[in-house]
C-alpha cells in the first residue's frame, strides 16, 4: 500500500460540520453583542439551500468572518478561548486588515476581515453588522462574490443558488434571514444600488459576472428552483442600468476598459 504524498491536502470537513461551527462562533460572538458576521461560501450554504445539493454543492476548507475594527480584540480572545490558534506572522503583519486563525485540530481556518472586504474592488462592510441572522445581509453577501473579477466555477455556483432561492426586492436595510412569515428574505435593490451607482468599476465588474452566472445558469440550472435565475438576472441587469449615476461613475465610464478598473489581490478569497 502506497503512503499518501506528504504535500497531498487533507480531506475537507463535512460541510454540515463545517457550518454548524461557524454558526456557533458567530452565536458566541452574537451573545457577546460583538459586530461579528459570516460571511463567504460557508454564509451562502446557510442562506441559500439550493448550495447543498447538486450541481453546485461543494466542500469548505475555511470559514470567513467579518467584524467591525472596534470589537476584533474581544473576537480573538473568544477564538483563543474555543482553542483556535493564530498566525502568529501573518496577524502580527496584517492585523490591522485581516486575521487568520486555524482550528483546534486543524482542520479548517478562520479567516477574518475588518470593516471591509478589499479584493478586486472594496466593500465597506462597517455599518452592516447588525443583522439579525448570522450572515451578512444577502445584498452584501452577493456583492462579495461578483466583486471578484476572475470568478471560478464555485463563486459562480454560489451566486446562482443565493439568486435561486431569493426573491429581488427594494427594502431598504439589512437582511439576512426570512421574513416573519417564513418566506425567503430579499436580496435588497437599495443596498445594491448604492455601491454599484457610486463606482463605475464595480458595477462593470458585477455586470461581467451576472452575465457569467446566466451562462452557468444555461447549462447547470437547480431543479425546482423558487426564482429562475435567468429572471432574476435579467430584472437585476435592468435595475442597475437603470438607477442613477454618480458623477464619478459617469465620468469613470467614458474611459471604460482603456485604464484597469480592479485591483488584482495577492490571495484571492473564495
Amino acid at each position: 500500500m502506497s503512503e499518501t504524498p506528504p504535500s497531498a491536502e487533507p480531506p475537507a470537513p463535512p460541510p454540515d460540520e463545517i457550518q454548524a461551527e461557524a454558526e456557533r462562533l458567530v452565536g458566541l460572538a452574537r451573545a457577546g453583542d460583538l459586530r461579528v458576521r459570516l460571511m463567504g461560501g460557508l454564509a451562502i450554504r446557510v442562506q441559500a439551500p439550493s448550495v447543498r445539493r447538486p450541481p453546485h454543492a461543494r466542500v469548505y476548507r475555511d470559514l470567513d468572518l467579518v467584524a467591525h475594527d472596534k470589537d476584533v480584540g474581544a473576537l480573538r480572545k473568544l477564538l483563543e478561548a474555543e482553542g483556535y490558534v493564530g498566525d502568529k506572522l501573518f496577524n502580527a503583519i496584517h492585523g490591522a486588515q485581516r486575521l487568520v486563525y486555524g482550528a483546534p485540530d486543524g482542520r479548517w481556518s478562520v479567516d477574518v476581515v475588518i470593516d471591509s472586504l478589499s479584493m478586486s474592488h472594496t466593500l465597506d462592510l462597517k455599518d452592516r453588522l447588525r443583522t439579525e441572522g448570522v450572515t451578512l445581509d444577502l445584498a452584501d453577501l452577493l456583492l462579495t462574490k461578483l466583486q471578484i473579477w476572475e470568478t471560478n466555477r464555485k463563486d459562480r455556483g454560489d451566486v446562482l443558488c443565493l439568486l435561486a432561492d431569493h426573491p429581488l426586492a427594494a427594502v431598504g436595510h439589512p437582511v439576512a434571514g426570512h421574513d416573519t412569515d417564513g418566506a425567503p428574505g430579499a436580496i435588497d435593490l437599495v443596498r445594491l444600488r448604492s455601491v454599484l451607482a457610486a463606482d463605475w468599476g464595480f458595477c462593470h465588474t458585477v455586470e461581467r459576472n451576472l452575465r457569467d452566472v446566466a451562462e452557468l445558469w444555461a447549462t447547470a440550472p437547480v431543479p425546482d428552483a423558487p426564482y429562475p435565475v435567468d429572471a432574476q438576472i435579467a430584472a437585476l441587469l435592468a435595475d442597475i442600468e437603470a438607477a442613477p449615476k454618480s458623477i464619478g461613475w459617469r465620468a469613470r465610464s467614458r474611459v471604460g476598459e482603456r485604464v484597469r478598473w480592479y485591483e488584482v489581490p495577492e490571495e484571492a478569497r473564495r
